[in-house]
């Protein structure tokens, strides 16, 4: 039994550390997740709010990113419209 928590502070030890640096500019000490140049403080697990209706804060849909491009793609076609008229 022994052995096994020796093998197991090993690995902790040849672990990747976080990337991240604290107020004085020294780095973290924190084991990096895996795969990941952060540890679980810094960033490394979180991947973001969900999107749309997953999302607690969603309400209508006006401010998603499909709504906001299919409204400037709307806008632009209707400015190109709208020269073709003064040009006549």
């Amino acid at each position: 039994m022994g052995q096994d928590i020796q093998d197991r502070l090993a690995n902790l030890r040849a672990a990747p550390r976080c990337g991240a640096r604290n107020r004085a500019g020294n780095p973290c000490q924190c084991a990096a997740i895996r795969g990941r140049a952060r540890c679980r403080f810094h960033g490394g697990r979180s991947t973001g709010a969900p999107r749309g209706p997953a999302n607690r804060n969603y309400v209508d849909g006006f401010h998603t990113v499909e709504a906001k491009e299919e409204r400037r793609w709307l806008r632009a076609l209707l400015n190109a419209h709208a020269k073709k008229e003064d040009t006549r």
